[in-house]
């Protein structure tokens, strides 16, 4: 009987895959043309969440949703966006954030990466890159989160991509 069981998973299993593959097939789609939508679509949420908390009050260890700092705007986006999972592997602080994903030239930044300022192994600042040359961060106490262009007086020293 438990032979019989597994024989049944087994075939169950194959129809699906083939199933799926199938449909793939039929749609004109590969799994790669899928997770790179599925990719520019999280990036775009994690846009879109930064963007609505433009305006927000800096408060010095706080995560939102009434005020942030630059690390709490970062895992509060991202929570939000993505998942609280993925929020708390990169960590509450930039200290842990610049450890999270992996490095990406200044010069070839997507939406949703992260960019720090200070140390790269001990950075001081993190704002979210949010493409055309911007990003947003939480400045610093008596400020609001804001949008900012990147310039060369307040370059960032590094960047990570966690999507």
């Amino acid at each position: 009987m438990r032979l019989a069981h597994r024989l049944i998973k087994a075939v169950a299993i194959i129809g699906l895959f083939l199933t799926g593959v199938s449909l793939a097939n039929q749609l004109g789609t590969t799994s790669n043309d899928v997770s790179a939508a599925t990719i520019t679509t999280k990036r775009n949420r994690v846009v879109r969440w930064a963007k609505r908390e433009i305006g927000k009050p800096y408060v010095w260890g706080a995560t939102g949703p009434y005020g942030f700092d630059c690390s709490g705007l970062v895992q509060y986006v991202y929570s939000h966006a993505i998942s609280w999972k993925l929020a708390s592997r990169m960590g509450r602080s930039t200290y842990n954030q610049v450890y999270a994903g992996r490095h990406v030239s200044l010069s070839h930044l997507k939406k949703g990466d992260l960019i720090f300022w200070g140390s790269k192994s001990a950075p001081y600042h993190v704002g979210i890159y949010v493409g055309g040359g911007c990003y947003i961060h939480a400045p610093q106490p008596g400020q609001r989160v804001r949008r900012q262009h990147l310039s060369g007086y307040f370059y960032p020293s590094a960047a990570k991509r966690v999507l």
